[in-house]
């Protein structure tokens, strides 16, 4: 930051204009701005002084007087725009421009991201009630008993998102568009594994999840053991429980629009990831590289999303 004219300087261009000199020669004569010049004779005719103001050092907010109203209204409507946050101060009979707005939320922390979203039908009475008796009952169940299962799709036009490009242009990528094959992944979740994983070619219906019970995850189960799936009509079939139940496992279904009460939806979300990385084009590959990315989950890894998920007061025998 460049420092403040000398006060004898100051002074001098402003003798020189009391003197008949235009503010332009006199700025001319000491090698400053025309406007300079003009701002200094202002000052003087203004306050007698030609002291040099504060430079640099804490500027405060001009919201910083708002805070509470600022917090509130972004509490109301945390995905507005900044344009309309200005407008709705701006009601409130606070003034300011859509920078200040920025730099004020960049300040408190408020910062701008990608919305996690959960199924509005999770704030209904009967859903929110039946999420907690879920929660509520938690407690009393063994961690190494249960088994959540679910499954997931599974393409041959995965690819990662993101990349990275000079500024101001697009960051390209190719992926099929007209052609590409989708799967179903089914696999089981314990506090420490990953188990009955099971790869379908196409859409999973009622009896091919009682064939993926039957033969893959029955096997697995030992008595005791709760399985634990979502509501979703495929798997509701009678002949899944009494599948179940003839190894002396459990069956438990999640609250309804709960899928973060499900650990194994995090599993899928890492696997995805790993295989937008891979790009595999065809079903072989696609296959192959599922079977060589589920040696990634660890049973830390494994236990940490039965914590993430809400399960950490499991009690373990």
């Amino acid at each position: 930051m460049a420092a403040p004219l000398s006060l004898d300087i100051r002074k001098r261009i402003v003798a020189a204009v009391e003197e008949g000199a235009s503010r332009r020669s006199a700025a001319d004569r000491f090698a400053v701005c025309e406007s300079t010049a003009i701002k200094l004779v202002q000052q003087w005719e203004q306050t007698g002084s030609l002291e040099p103001g504060r430079m640099g050092g804490y500027r405060p907010f001009a919201l910083a007087a708002h805070e509470m109203l600022v917090r509130e209204l972004i509490a109301q409507a945390p995905d507005q725009t900044l344009d309309e946050l200005r407008d709705r101060l701006a009601g409130r009979g606070v003034m300011v421009g859509r920078t200040s707005v920025h730099r004020y939320l960049s300040a408190l922390g408020l910062t701008r991201k990608k919305k996690t979203l959960h199924a509005a039908e999770q704030d209904r009475p009967d859903v929110a009630a039946a999420r907690t008796a879920w929660r509520e009952d938690q407690p009393g169940l063994s961690a190494e008993h249960l088994v959540f299962i679910d499954e997931t799709w599974i393409k041959t036009n995965m690819a990662r998102t993101h990349a990275r490009a000079p500024c101001g242009q697009r960051a390209i990528g190719a992926v099929p568009h007209g052609h590409w094959q989708t799967s179903t992944f089914l696999a089981a979740l314990r506090c420490d594994r990953l188990t009955a994983p099971c790869v379908i070619d196409g859409p999973i219906n009622g009896l091919t999840f009682q064939a993926y019970v039957e033969q893959i995850l029955l096997p697995t189960l030992q008595p005791g053991d709760i399985v634990i799936i979502d509501n979703l009509g495929s798997h509701k079939g009678k002949a899944v429980r009494h599948a179940i139940e003839q190894v002396g496992a459990f069956l438990l279904y999640l609250p309804p629009y709960s899928p973060d009460l499900n650990p194994i939806e995090q599993v899928f979300a890492k696997l995805k990831a790993m295989l937008r990385k891979t790009a595999a084009r065809s079903l072989e590959a696609l296959w192959t590289a599922v079977g060589t990315l589920l040696d990634r989950f660890s049973p830390r890894e494994c236990a940490r999303y039965f914590t993430n998920a809400g399960y950490r007061s499991l009690k373990r025998n």
